[in-house]
């Protein structure tokens, strides 16, 4: 019989050596600055010439609108605040035209008066000053009662008043007269007493009133 074989013995590992203490790593440098990079591109340096002038007008158009708007606003706002406070002191000026306009419309529709004084120089001899008197001579037909008319433009009548007594003055004697409800709307009038003959007068003349008539000489 063989002798058994024999098995090589493992090789030994080599102890490892012991490894001096761990250094601190050196402190990494810093890197270098990098240069810096092309400015950004604007937006508007992209845009073409006349696309930029379109939109800096736009937007000019809109300014523009709306400072208008706030002006507008404003005035609105403080015209409302004038408004409300002349209506708490008066009426609308609306309604005070349309009253004007009514009370013009009417007092050129309505029938008006004149009044007046007719004297007769020198007549009332011999009576005391404030006492009555009445015309003599060639004006016998002057007196309480004679006819005052007055007629348009056309010729007609549109009323008729009267004298009253005559009073004596130092001028003379002087009857007072009114005439009602006249015609109104003639370019002119023509008052006249008895049959002396007729003086012209305006409509404005006979509303005011105050006419002064004299017959006779000094």
């Amino acid at each position: 019989m063989s002798a058994p074989e024999q098995q090589a013995p493992e090789p030994q590992q080599p102890e490892p050596e012991p490894q001096p203490d761990a250094q601190p790593l050196p402190p990494v440098p810093p890197l270098p600055e990098q240069p810096p990079g092309p400015a950004p591109v604007s937006r508007w340096a992209s845009l073409s010439r006349n696309a930029a002038m379109a939109v800096g007008a736009g937007m000019g158009a809109a300014a523009v609108g709306l400072c208008w708007m706030l002006v507008a606003l404003t005035g609105t706002s403080e015209a409302e605040g004038g408004t409300a406070t002349k209506g708490s002191q008066t009426s609308p000026p609306t309604a005070a035209g349309q009253d004007e306009k009514a009370k013009d419309a009417e007092e050129t529709s309505t029938p008006f008066s004149t009044d007046g004084t007719l004297t007769v120089t020198n007549a009332g001899a011999g009576v005391k000053i404030g006492d009555v008197c009445s015309g003599t001579g060639g004006y016998d037909d002057i007196h309480l009662g004679t006819q005052v008319t007055v007629t348009d433009a056309d010729g007609t009548l549109v009323a008729m008043g009267m004298l009253l007594f005559g009073e004596k003055t130092e001028a003379g004697c002087e009857f007072a007269f009114t005439v009602d409800d006249i015609t109104p709307g003639s370019k002119f009038y023509t008052v006249e007493v008895s049959h002396r003959g007729g003086l012209t007068q305006t409509e404005e003349d006979l509303r005011a009133g105050g006419l002064a008539f004299s017959l006779g000489s000094d």
